[in-house]
């Protein structure tokens, strides 16, 4: 069977992800966290940020894009072990990622992805690697994904001024996300687990401005995470040698990009399996990580169905009511002399 340009490209894309992470692990053993990882976690976010197959963004949103999750990533390395600092930092890109998020455009991906690059940078600091480095080998990564997917098809879309469109319409759902970045963080510093930001991360991911897409999403969430557990656990066994880890999590990344976001419940199995690569440590591979993964999923969909349920009634209910009174009180254009 011939290979679609399709099918060559989302290959082409997944051997550029998992390139520097082999050859961080040929170079420094078993060190997920050496710039390896780092670039490849990198690159891994910008295909997740633009994940079409066919046409890609303009090259001047895609290189703000980068700056935007390199600067995502540096500030989260930077705040790691500051709990207040994490805090603010979850406020601010959870709104943004919600003013994008309702504004749409090409930048509304890397909006959500600098919000998860910012909160995980963190984690992927455990192994004591210097924030700067982390972010410097981050930055690399991206710039190198960027590199390649211009390179794999054809540019499109508005330039990058018209790509950054914030409309005050946004700030309800921009809210609601930055009141589950505050809580989750906030919650994620105090439990005892090494991913615990994965609780936001999880919350961030499945909430959506649209009532029914919100519901549809946290079931495709919940589906998608415990089976790419499970497969994960399987596939990330002690007796599997790094190649064939790395070639696992090649698949996985060109299964994703086949898959495409919209099949969002297969999506996240593929994602999962790649999230739960990056996130071990020092060599670390059993059931635990799997485990600890879907729980805080379930707990991250609980705490975005919870402050949907909460913020919505209350707060944007409210303010959605005084921009009708004032909108009423204002006297139309026909009724002016």
């Amino acid at each position: 069977m011939p290979v679609s340009h399709t099918q060559l490209t989302a290959v082409v894309r997944a051997v550029a992800v998992v390139t520097p992470l082999a050859l961080g692990l040929g170079a420094w053993g078993t060190d997920r966290m050496s710039w390896g990882a780092a670039c490849s976690f990198g690159a891994y976010l910008v295909l997740a940020a633009f994940p079409s197959l066919g046409e890609h963004p303009r090259c001047t949103v895609m290189l703000w894009g980068c700056l935007y999750l390199s600067a995502a990533a540096a500030a989260g390395a930077a705040a790691a072990r500051e709990p207040l600092a994490l805090v603010a930092g979850a406020i601010l890109l959870a709104g943004l990622q919600g003013m994008f998020e309702t504004a749409g455009g090409p930048l509304r991906m890397i909006a959500a992805m600098a919000a998860l690059s910012f909160l995980l940078a963190g984690v992927n600091l455990a192994s004591g690697v210097p924030w700067w480095e982390y972010a410097a080998a981050f930055a690399v990564g991206t710039l190198w994904q960027t590199a390649v997917t211009a390179a794999t098809g054809p540019a499109t879309g508005p330039a990058a001024r018209q790509a950054v469109r914030l409309r005050r319409r946004g700030l309800p759902f921009a809210g609601l996300l930055a009141v589950i970045g505050a809580v989750g963080t906030a919650t994620a510093w105090f439990i005892p687990l090494s991913h615990s930001v994965w609780l936001t991360t999880s919350a961030l991911r499945v909430a959506k401005p649209q009532p029914e897409e919100f519901r549809l999403r946290v079931r495709a969430r919940l589906q998608g995470t415990i089976s790419g557990g499970v497969l994960a656990a399987v596939l990330l066994t002690p007796v599997l040698p790094n190649p064939l880890l790395v070639a696992g999590v090649a698949v996985a990344v060109f299964a994703m990009q086949l898959v495409g976001p919209s099949r969002y419940g297969w999506w996240t199995l593929c994602l999962t399996v790649v999230s739960l690569f990056f996130g071990m440590q020092h060599g670390t591979r059993d059931w635990e990580l799997a485990a600890t993964r879907i729980g805080l999923t379930i707990g991250g969909a609980a705490l975005a169905v919870l402050a949907y349920v909460v913020f919505a009634s209350v707060v944007v209910e409210g303010w959605l009511r005084a921009r009708g009174e004032r909108s009423s009180a204002r006297p139309s254009r026909s009724a002016r002399p």
